[in-house]
């Protein structure tokens, strides 16, 4: 299966609330590769949201219901 980016996180604490929100409804989901860097701490900068690509709008419609003020951008990407 081919994962896609369904939504970039302001943050990577943003971006990890997200993730959980989505793990919560049974989808799969992982935080882009080479987004975050764990030697260095948390990340300040943009984080993109991954699932599925079945699974993208589903993923999108979670997070537009359950993020608060912040807002996931629209629609899926393809990473290839």
């Amino acid at each position: 299966m081919k994962w896609v980016v369904f939504a970039t996180a302001p943050d990577q604490i943003m971006a990890e609330i997200w993730m959980q929100l989505v793990r919560a409804e049974g989808i799969r989901c992982r935080l882009q590769p080479g987004d975050t860097t764990n030697f260095l701490g948390i990340s300040a900068y943009p984080v993109r949201l991954m699932t599925l690509e079945r699974d993208a709008e589903k993923a999108a419609e979670i997070l537009g219901q359950g993020a608060g003020e912040e807002e996931p951008d629209n629609g899926p990407r393809n990473t290839s």
